[in-house]
């Protein structure tokens, strides 16, 4: 048991770093935005899509969705909604297909619905999707539109839930499909879900196709054309920030360059990387609003001879250096700390800015120091804490390098330690590991005693069952021959031994 969870949480360290440097080379406009499931800017936190539903646990869903149980079907609507995260692209999919009905009967069915919702009023809070949802499908007088209406509603339903732009973009799509008959509720969907929709609506708006630009402008200004400012102190979370200064690049909207170029130096790392990246796409559009910024911030005007990528290499710099000044100063305590031989104190502040700067560009100079505090960790028999230190190490270290050669090796070690103490030893992975750490001398001396034991673990185990199947067959042998004699003799009427 102990194998598999290590290897988990080894991987969930490199693979986080991994994402935030992926996350990082994402951020920006992109040329044609429309080739990219979100857009291809600043990515959602989400999911993967292997982990979403697939179209057949879809269908599975909306089946009960359709049935003639009333809780059922509003429990199966909630249940999709629920778990439908990274399942943007297999909702997309059941979307596009055949709902079994004709336009004109879901156009009945959603009319009918609407209706329902009006005469209820707005206290109820009764939704599109609940007045199709309290309408039996098995009614005569109602059928198959019904079924269908539900389906594609809860689905954009659960689309809305998952709050991501590779959510919106698909119910964008999906507005002139059915003859329009969606495009009505998705706009006020949209509209509803407010600023977090709004960069969705700017992609739109930016579109080839003349039916989605028209679609993005109406329901924008049905949003009421909401000032820049407004839009960014109303976005809370910073990815989504990040991707409306994407949005705005990727339709150059030249009223967008001042708050961008202000937002270089954000506190959060993704708006700051993308402002940046959007200012290098607004190319000479962005040259006076970068010349007053480098002016406001040094006092004086640049150099003769330079333009826009000497001005934002010195002014990130300026801001680079300025919100880092603590974080700088903690890891050059740490590195001092390390030299000095002090564990203690460098693990302290080597965590303090990892805390406050996940990625530090001088991170992977930590990975020494973690190992060697593992190291000693370990010596002190403390192998969780061990553990720890070579986790931080493998986290921080650069792919490719001794360190990260080293961290895997004594995750491996920590691992077969265990292995063994549990009465299960690898003689294969002593043997992996020795080759990878030459100096663990132990992980040497394992692999050569297991190996004479017998060779490899596979060898052992084939040895193990070789002479498990002897035994058997002798203990057969034996039975026959004498269970034969006992039974003949029994046969001849031979008295029983006595007891006694």
């Amino acid at each position: 048991m102990t194998r598999p969870i290590l290897f988990l949480a080894l991987v969930s360290v490199c693979s986080g770093a991994a994402a935030g440097e992926q996350a990082f080379g994402r951020c920006g406009p992109v040329a044609q935005p429309d080739r990219y499931p979100d857009w291809g800017g600043t990515p959602d936190t989400t999911l993967s899509a292997e982990l979403g539903l697939k179209p057949e646990e879809v269908e599975a869903i909306l089946a009960r969705l359709t049935g003639t149980d009333r809780d059922g079907r509003f429990a199966a609507a909630e249940e999709l909604e629920h778990c439908a995260t990274g399942s943007e692209q297999t909702l997309r999919k059941v979307l596009w297909g055949d709902h079994g009905a004709r336009n004109t009967e879901i156009r009945d069915a959603i009319q009918v619905a609407r209706r329902r919702v009006e005469l209820a009023g707005s206290k109820a809070g009764l939704t599109v999707l609940d007045a199709l949802l309290e309408m039996s499908p098995a009614d005569a007088n109602i059928g198959a539109g019904t079924r269908a209406a539900s389906r594609v509603m809860a689905m954009l339903s659960a689309l809305l839930a998952e709050n991501t732009l590779a959510a919106y973009k698909v119910m964008l799509e999906f507005s002139p499909r059915h003859a329009g008959v969606f495009r009505q509720t998705i706009g006020e969907l949209l509209v509803a879900r407010g600023y977090d929709a709004l960069p969705a609506l700017v992609y739109g708006r930016g579109s080839a196709d003349p039916e989605l630009h028209m679609f993005a402008v109406t329901w924008i200004r049905d949003m009421g054309n909401p000032l820049l400012g407004d839009q960014v102190n109303g976005i809370e979370n910073p990815r989504r920030l990040a991707q409306l200064l994407e949005a705005y690049a990727s339709v150059k909207e030249l009223d967008a360059i001042d708050v961008t170029v202000s937002l270089t130096n954000h506190e959060s790392a993704f708006v700051r990387q993308a402002a940046r990246k959007c200012v290098e796409a607004y190319g000479a559009n962005a040259r006076w609003p970068m010349r007053r910024l480098y002016e406001n911030t040094f006092g004086k005007e640049p150099a003769d001879g330079t333009d826009v990528p000497q001005w934002s290499g010195e002014l990130y710099d300026r801001f680079d250096s300025l919100r880092l000044a603590d974080t700088a100063a903690a890891f050059e305590e740490g590195r001092a700390a390390a030299a000095a031989g002090d564990l203690a104190k460098m693990d302290a502040r080597y965590r303090q800015v990892l805390r406050e700067a996940p990625m530090f560009a001088n991170r992977h100079e930590m990975a020494a120091g973690f190992l060697a505090l593992a190291l000693l960790r370990g010596e002190e028999d403390k192998l969780d804490a061990a553990r720890a230190a070579t986790m931080m190490a493998a986290r921080v270290a650069r792919p490719g390098t001794e360190e990260a050669r080293l961290a895997q090796a004594r995750l491996e070690w920590l691992e077969a330690e265990a292995y063994r103490k549990g009465g299960a030893p690898d003689a294969e992975l002593y043997q992996r590991i020795a080759k990878a750490d030459p100096e663990n001398a132990d992980a040497r001396g394992w692999a050569d005693r297991l190996c004479g034991q017998g060779g490899s673990t596979r060898d052992l185990v084939f040895k193990g069952v070789a002479v498990s199947l002897l035994l058997f067959f002798a203990v057969l042998v034996a039975y026959r021959r004498f269970g034969g004699r006992l039974r003949r003799g029994r046969a001849c009427g031979s008295p029983p031994q006595s007891l006694s």
